[in-house]
């Protein structure tokens, strides 16, 4: 039962009474105007004991406790909140010459209009055109990540046979995260939403580990700072086998690197956690470009914006392997969002208009075959039309 305190003048009143009743008799001993005064100053010192009690009460949960108390279950259950993110990409280098030039590992670059360093995640060799180098921006957070074009520069010197301009590849540099959190009065920098970080601890106090459930491998690839969502599939391409997609949500491009899937695998695949006969996949899902047009109505900015986002958070939550049809679909934007009407009129997906959007899954049996995954997650591209009469 929920731990129920009376108010303050509920206990000013009950303080009085039982003064009065303790005091008052044939003969007044004591004067109405102190026994007043009395009473507030019991009454008050009895509230603030019941409002700690309720705060300490609170506390003992994780559904209900303050944002101070999360760490403290976190390291109770083994689960630390996540760290913040550094956007990611890669940049396009050409050489200026014709023989091939070595780019080190931590070559320095700057966005001169606003200063936001990078630098080259892993050394590259440069022999062409447009040759995709990998960088990790030196600060954390959203502020770092960049469009596909834009233009760098050399913070130190350009390279020796190098030519002086760098653009941002197509995929841009993405996936940048720092979340304000207040603890104990003071801001702390997270990798997530104190109520995201909730949420997993929740997961964890209703599903304790169970030597390799499906659970027990969406807790271990959810610990990671990279992973907003993870896909498990048991028992699948195998029986014994486990396949988990991870996806970043947090980056535009929605996959994980290469490199970030080879860290989560490696957690995840360690014999102190899977059961050791498990066969398991660990691999990033596959993003596919999913065109909606639709009519909206009222057609206002706040209206599509909640289209906008309902429409994201349900596409969001479609599986690979799932096939969710156009009707579910104005269904779920019209139950979670300011709506009034919602129509889709036109559905793509990869450039091709499809009846349903069905999300593929594909997994070679063999764990060392050369064809990779395929795990499809929609990547939405939202067209919105006065749908007012």
């Amino acid at each position: 039962m929920a731990f129920e305190t009376k108010s303050l003048s509920d206990l000013v009143r009950s303080s009085e009474n039982a003064l009065s009743v303790k005091f008052y008799g044939a003969v007044s001993v004591l004067r109405k105007t102190v026994l007043k005064v009395l009473a507030a100053v019991i009454g008050g010192a009895l509230y603030m004991m019941e409002l700690i009690a309720k705060r300490i009460w609170k506390d003992r949960f994780v559904s209900t406790c303050s944002d101070d108390c999360l760490d403290g279950f976190g390291t109770e259950y083994g689960l630390p909140h996540k760290s913040p993110l550094y956007a990611r990409g890669s940049v396009l280098m050409s050489i200026s010459g014709t023989e091939s030039v070595n780019i080190p590992q931590g070559t320095a670059i700057v966005d001169e209009s606003t200063g936001k360093e990078y630098e080259v995640s892993s050394a590259m060799d440069v022999s062409g055109s447009n040759v995709e180098v990998p960088v990790v921006a030196l600060a954390y957070g959203a502020e770092s990540d960049l469009d596909s074009g834009a233009e760098l520069a050399f913070r130190d010197s350009t390279p020796s046979g190098i030519s002086e301009t760098v653009t941002v590849a197509t995929s841009g540099i993405s996936g940048g995260l720092s979340v304000e959190v207040e603890i104990d009065g003071e801001s702390q920098v997270w990798g997530e939403t104190a109520d995201e970080y909730r949420a997993r601890l929740l997961n964890r106090v209703q599903n304790p580990p169970a030597g390799g459930s499906k659970n027990d491998y969406w807790q271990w690839a959810m610990r990671f700072s990279f992973v907003t969502d993870c896909f498990v599939f048991a028992n699948y391409p195998n029986t014994n086998s486990v396949s988990v997609s991870l996806a970043n949500y947090n980056s535009s491009s929605i996959s994980v690197s290469a490199s970030n899937v080879s860290e989560a695998k490696t957690y995840i695949t360690s014999d102190v956690r899977r059961p050791i006969t498990a066969d398991v996949r660990v691999f990033s899902v596959t993003p596919v470009a999913v065109a909606i047009v639709a009519s909206v109505a009222p057609y206002t900015e706040s209206v599509k914006s909640s289209v906008n986002e309902a429409l994201k958070s349900y596409l969001r939550k479609i599986a690979p392997g799932d096939t969710v049809s156009i009707a579910d679909m104005n269904v779920a934007v019209l139950a979670n969002s300011t709506a009034s009407t919602f129509l889709i009129s036109s559905l793509q997906k990869s450039g091709s208009s499809v009846p349903s959007l069905e999300l593929s899954l594909s997994v070679p049996s063999a764990p060392d075959s050369s064809t990779a995954p395929t795990a499809e997650v929609a990547n939405l591209t939202l067209t919105l039309n006065n749908g007012e009469s």
